[in-house]
Order: structure tokens, then sequence, then C-alpha cells
């Protein structure tokens, strides 16, 4: 049996210590339902059982190094994200047959723009338009001062000549800077997008990103982005399919929910805990848009996976990734 299906039966076990906390966390959640999804209820009104096979989708490390995650493995990550999922009647199938989804965990750390280059190139820039400005100024002195019949430089020329090729080379100079900071602003802009689309920011930077940002509106644009410009730890549970991607080999999403917490001044072996719980209300549903909530919470410190049990499934085989 393959390794990934043999992950994706067992009965897994996380085992977690929590602590008290006085620091502030702040995670934002969005949560989104597709292709019709809607979560089946009982005749009281509470969520149906349903069942997934469990898929690695990937860890993404981030830029530096970081204990705090760089040596958690899928199985805590499996593990601990199954706690949570039961909470909302979501358990893990025992085979193939039963499972109504295959449930694919990404985590990890982004890896944002590199903001340290933009600013030195930025400061470039400004000094090189600087001089560019100057340049000009002197040439329109000279050039004036040649009209008047000023002999300054060798000649009635001799000036204007002189700052007329200090300023082309200004201008040169200048045009390879704004070269420059096209290429930095794309770069920013291609890095943002992809961290907004990883995290659920889209639609909320899409509803701030208006007029009213520059009539008293408040900061929310620039909080958005300046949160996209940090490293934060991020959780994203799919939901696919299951029958649909072992008939044909194509994934089609149900339910995706992505959370995630800055980075700086957390450890994500401590906040994970947290960010599943506050996932976790959303899994299966669409938020609405993205939540964010600040406030004070105890620690769940990720430790070592127990398995508690294994059924074989010897039959089953794990569906190709959709290369679309």
């Amino acid at each position: 049996m393959n390794t990934l299906l043999r992950i994706s039966f067992m009965v897994l076990l996380a085992v977690t210590t929590a602590q008290a906390s006085n620091e502030r966390i702040v995670t934002a959640v969005f949560s989104h339902t597709y292709n019709g999804y809607k979560r089946p209820k009982e005749a009281d009104g509470s969520p149906k059982r349903e069942y997934y096979a469990l898929a690695n989708g990937s860890f993404m490390p981030g830029a530096s190094v970081d204990a705090s995650i760089d040596k958690i493995k899928f199985p805590q990550v499996a593990g601990l994200t199954a706690q949570f999922l039961a909470l909302r009647n979501y358990r893990i199938a025992t085979d193939a047959k039963q499972a109504d989804f295959l449930l694919v965990i990404t985590w990890g750390k982004t890896l944002p723009f590199n903001d340290a280059s933009y600013r030195a190139n930025t400061a470039n820039f400004f000094n090189t338009a600087n001089e560019a400005r100057t340049a000009a100024n002197s040439l329109r002195a000279a050039q004036a001062a040649a009209a008047q019949g000023g002999t300054a430089g060798g000649g009635p020329e001799g000036a204007a000549f002189t700052e007329r090729v200090l300023a082309q080379e200004a201008q040169n100079a200048l045009d390879g800077e704004i070269f420059q900071m096209k290429m930095f602003e794309d770069s920013r802009r291609n890095a943002n997008e992809f961290n907004a689309k990883l995290l659920g920011y889209v639609e909320e930077i899409n509803r701030a990103d208006t007029p009213a940002q520059f009539a008293g509106a408040g900061t929310a644009l620039h909080d958005l982005i300046s949160d996209l410009e940090d490293e934060r730890y991020f959780f994203v549970i799919s939901a696919y399919d299951f029958p649909t991607a072992v008939k044909t080999g194509q994934r089609k999403l149900l339910w995706a929910t992505r959370v995630s917490i800055q980075a700086q001044g957390n450890k994500f072996n401590e906040a994970a805990g947290l960010m599943l719980s506050k996932a976790s209300k959303y899994f299966g549903q669409d938020s609405g848009r993205l939540i964010q909530e600040f406030e004070r919470e105890g620690k769940v410190h990720l430790g070592d996976l127990k398995f508690v049990g294994v059924v074989p499934d010897p039959t089953s085989s794990p569906p190709p990734e959709d290369k679309k």
C-alpha cells in the first residue's frame, strides 16, 4: 500500500501540552466553500458526520531558520489537526470507501518580499532623481548665460555644453533607477499577490482598496499589506471530493480554510493549537470575509506523536496531483 494512504487511514493522536499566556496574538482566518458544497445537517440541525482521507500538501519553511517549525513533521501536524476536525464532526476514514474528502494540509511560514533591498533601491532612486534635477537646473542656468553672450568654459557655449553632458549623464542614471524601481515594484506586487492568495487576504484587500482610504477611512489597506510583507505562520486545510479524485484523478475543491498569525514574537509549535482552534470554527463553512481576532490565549505545544491504530487498505491508491 502506498505511503500516502498509509498515513491517510491511520488513527493519529498528537500529544500536546497547554500553558497559560498573557501574550496577545492576532489570528486571521478566511474560509470559503466551492462547487456548491454545503455541510449536511442532522435532523436536529447539528453537522452530520463526514469522513476524510488525509494527505500531506506541502511545508513552506520561509526564508530563515526557525527551530519552532523546522523540526515539526507532518504526522504531528496531522494529529493536531485531526483533533480539531473531530470537534466539528469530521473523522478520519477507516478505508477509502468511507472517505468523503481528500483532506490536504499545507503549513509553514510565508516568504515575504525583501523589504531591505526595496528600501535601499528606493533611497538610490530618490538620490539619483535629486541629482538629475540639480543637473537640469544647472543646464538651464548655463543656457541662459550662453544666450546672454557669456564666455565661461572657453566660449559662449562652453558652460552650456558641459552642463548638457552632465545633465544627460544624470538622466541616464535616473532612467536606470526607474527601470530598477519597476523591477522591484513588480517583484513586490507578485510576492504580495502570492501571499494574499495563500492566506486568504485577496477579497479583504479589494474591499479596502477604494478611494475611501484617502478620505479618512483609516489604515485598513496599509495594515493588510503590512501583514503580507511580514513573515506569517499559516495553515491551509483544503477538502477535495474524494470519489472524484479516485475516479478521475482530478481534485474538485469543496472547501478550504486558511489561518495565519504573525511569526515575529510567536513560535509555531506554541501557536499552532490556537490557530487551528480559530480555524476550526469555519471548517466546511464560508466565513464571508477575513476574520481577524485580537486576544490573549493559552498556547499549545506540539509534542511527540503516538500511533494508536492502523487500518490496512491494500486496494486503494492515491489520486494523482491535478496539474492544472
